[in-house]
């Protein structure tokens, strides 16, 4: 099975879930990745937070024998008239970058775990 996971990312900071065995992991950006303007100003450092967040959920050893994550990436501010083409590709190669196989994006309200994989099978 596929692991599936479950990222809320804020500025300066992401909550990712694991929805197979419920682990959380709450990381805040030092130094940080958003500014003023956009929620991920420094792709880097958020592309590093991510891949250190997911090899914690995903032992090594799991990543290599299992198939890659699924991502469901929800941006919970910077959302004023929503996102930009730009802005979607960002977060979208935020997720690819980190190894998942599968990424979307979702802009409502947070789900739970019947909603992010309903989310992903659409």
């Amino acid at each position: 099975m596929r692991p599936t996971l479950y990222l809320k990312l804020s500025c300066n900071q992401m909550h990712l879930t694991h929805l197979q065995n419920g682990r959380e992991l709450h990381l805040l950006a030092d130094p940080p990745f958003s500014n003023q303007r956009l929620l991920v100003a420094d792709f880097a450092v958020a592309e590093h937070l991510l891949q250190r967040a997911i090899a914690e959920l995903l032992p090594t050893r799991l990543l290599r024998l299992s198939r890659p994550p699924q991502l469901l990436i929800q941006p919970l501010e910077r959302l004023e008239g929503g996102l930009s083409q730009v802005e979607e590709r960002i977060l979208l190669e935020l997720g690819l970058g980190c190894g998942a196989r599968k990424v979307r994006l979702h802009m409502g309200p947070e789900l739970d775990s019947a909603g992010v994989l309903a989310k992903l099978r659409s």
